[in-house]
C-alpha cells in the first residue's frame, strides 16, 4: 500500500462519502468539498479519489460506459442497482449464495479477490415511462 500523509482535502472528501449513500460523482463531491475548502480544485478531488480508491477506502462505481464514475465509502459488500433511465444507483444486498458459491472450485477461476454485482433496469420512479418505450 502506498504511504501518504493524510491531508485535510482527503479527510473532507472521505467524510463527504461516509455521510451519504447517494453515490455522488466527483463533480458533486467537489461542489460539497468547496463548502469547507473554497480553494479546492476539481483536479485535487480526482487525485484524492484515486488515492482513496487505491487504498480501498473508496469504491468507484460505473453504471455503464455512458455514465460517469460514481463513488462510495468502502462499506460491507453489497451490489448495486443502476437505473438505465435516470442513472440512479441504489445499494442492494448480496444473496448469501454469492459469497458461498465456491468460485475457486470452478475450472477457470484461480482465486477471487473481489465480487461485484451490478443489476441494470428501471427504478420504481422510471418504470411507468420505461414500459411505455
Amino acid at each position: 500500500m502506498k504511504k501518504s500523509r493524510n491531508t485535510r482535502q482527503r479527510a473532507i472528501i472521505l467524510e463527504i462519502l461516509r455521510q451519504t449513500r447517494s453515490h455522488p460523482s466527483a463533480e458533486l463531491i467537489y461542489r460539497e468539498a468547496r463548502k469547507a475548502l473554497p480553494n479546492i480544485s476539481l483536479g485535487t478531488v480526482y487525485r484524492n479519489l484515486g488515492f482513496l480508491r487505491e487504498q480501498k477506502m473508496v469504491k468507484e462505481i460505473r453504471a455503464n460506459d455512458d455514465a460517469g464514475s460514481r463513488f462510495e465509502a468502502a462499506i460491507p459488500p453489497h451490489g448495486h442497482f443502476h437505473c438505465g433511465h435516470c442513472n440512479a444507483i441504489h445499494d442492494i444486498p448480496l444473496p448469501d449464495s454469492f459469497n458461498d458459491f465456491g468460485w475457486e472450485r470452478s475450472e477457470f477461476v484461480s482465486s477471487v479477490s473481489e465480487l461485484e454485482l451490478h443489476v441494470i433496469g428501471a427504478c420504481a420512479a422510471c418504470a411507468p415511462s420505461a414500459s411505455a418505450n
